[in-house]
């Protein structure tokens, strides 16, 4: 009856035994795992280094035998991403698969932060590891436009003070090597003043600070030279092209103010008295002159002289005689303007 009984309790010690091996073990294996899986190595290294470079020694780093790498086949796997580095088996040092750009691998990012995620695993008995590596950025983008010419339409008229947007420049380095500041060459008629967006991008207006005349200078042209923070600095230039719009603010003028004329009686009818030259500095339709008598012009000597509006001609329009009348005076005027001919 003992043995008997001695024989069901080591049949039942060996059932639980075998319970714990089946179902508790792999539990206690999973909670390990866990827990070794929320440990990060991290390592933080600069972008663009060279194929093969060595990141650091991760089998030292995690306490593994370099030897048994190969037998407990260790890996490395990149998460979500594509795999930029892996592992030295003989030597346990990861190294760089392929030159990392952090402006591909982290394009449009919000923070300064860009990390490339790794599991790396081994077997008999599986571990997991969680491996994090920061790619910190170089200055290896300069500044640059969208577009390598602005141009603008600014009145002669503008006032002081006016500003006009221009194009701002970009730069996918961030922090201290991202857009800092920029630079306008030389000119007494424009400056510049830096604006900074919300998402703190920088842009440029450009500020007039004297009045344009276009008569004097009908074209400015002008570069913008973005510059970033790195060092050294890099930059990137655009041209501006200022292009200055005519108002009418010029008087037309003949070259001569008074003239006399001496012209044979019986002259034909429409010879020619005298071309009139008068010239506007303005330009387009301001530059337009019409030629007209004025109020002061009697109506005789309308008569007898013609006067083509568009081309300034004046030509004997009646039969001119001595004896009648020996003397025509007669005032041509123009916009903003009048000159007497005698």
């Amino acid at each position: 009856m003992c043995s008997h009984t001695t024989y069901l309790i080591t049949m039942a010690r060996h059932d639980i035994q075998s319970f714990w091996l089946r179902y508790v073990s792999p539990f206690m294996l999973l909670v390990a795992t866990m827990d070794m899986a929320s440990a990060v190595t991290h390592y933080s290294i600069p972008e663009e280094m060279e194929e093969h470079a060595v990141v650091a020694s991760l089998a030292s780093d995690l306490g593994l035998d370099v030897r048994s790498l190969y037998k407990r086949k260790m890996r490395i796997d990149a998460v979500a991403n594509k795999k930029y580095i892996d592992i030295n088996k003989d030597t346990g040092e990861l190294f760089i698969l392929e030159k990392i750009d952090r402006e591909i691998l982290c394009p449009l990012r919000t923070t300064t932060s860009c990390y490339l995620k790794l599991d790396a695993a081994i077997e008999d008995p599986i571990r997991m590891f969680n491996i994090e590596v920061e790619i910190l950025d170089i200055n290896d983008n300069a500044p640059h436009f969208r577009r390598e010419t602005m141009h603008l339409d600014i009145s002669e008229s503008s006032p002081m003070g006016e500003r006009f947007s221009l194009n701002n420049a970009v730069d996918p380095d961030v922090g201290v090597n991202s857009l800092k500041d920029y630079h306008l060459s030389s000119s007494e008629h424009f400056a510049i003043e830096i604006q900074t967006g919300r998402d703190g991008s920088k842009f440029a207006d450009l500020i007039l600070k004297k009045t344009l005349d276009r008569e004097a200078q009908a074209v400015h042209r002008l570069v913008l030279t973005a510059v970033d923070g790195g060092v050294p600095a890099r930059s990137g230039t655009a041209n501006i092209v200022v292009r200055v719009l005519d108002v009418n603010d010029n008087a037309p003028s003949f070259d001569k103010e008074n003239y006399k004329i001496e012209l044979m009686e019986n002259s034909p009818i429409g010879s020619l008295v005298i071309k009139m030259n008068a010239t506007d500095r303005d330009e387009g339709s301001n530059s337009e002159i019409m030629y007209s008598y004025s109020l002061y012009t009697s109506e005789k000597t309308q008569n007898m002289f013609s006067l083509n509006p568009d081309s300034g001609e004046v030509r004997v329009k009646e039969m001119i005689n001595y004896e009648d009348f020996k003397i025509y005076d007669m005032e041509i005027i123009i916009p903003a303007g009048w000159y007497s001919y005698f």
